[in-house]
């Protein structure tokens, strides 16, 4: 049986291969396909939203760090006028507290 900290690094790399992967692997903002990144909306320290694929975004690196970091405020409206859907559903869960099931989690991002 692998230790807790084994799986949570695995369901993390899952979770940003599926993230990139739902968007067809390019930079959701700019469109790059080179160096690309799973930015969280919601922290990942909320462990309520960390594995929903709604509370991803694929991001080329400039894009991650020289905008959805650096101008977080930006970043948040154009996440909620680009996919309202997800930003409404991660804010509804954001305060489940509800204990994570790492192997679920593994198992439902395989998939």
């Amino acid at each position: 049986m692998r230790k807790k900290r084994s799986r949570i690094k695995i369901c993390d790399g899952l979770w940003a291969v599926a993230v990139k992967n739902r968007v067809g692997n390019v930079c959701e903002r700019c469109g790059s396909t080179k160096n690309l990144h799973a930015h969280h909306v919601i922290p990942r320290t909320n462990y309520a939203t960390r594995y929903m694929l709604e509370n991803g975004v694929c991001l080329c690196y400039k894009c991650h760090f020289f905008w959805a970091h650096k101008d977080a405020m930006m970043f948040t409206d154009w996440f909620r006028i680009n996919r309202e859907m997800d930003a409404d559903l991660i804010e509804r869960e954001r305060s489940n507290s509800n204990k994570l099931n790492y192997i679920e989690i593994e198992e439902r991002l395989k998939r």
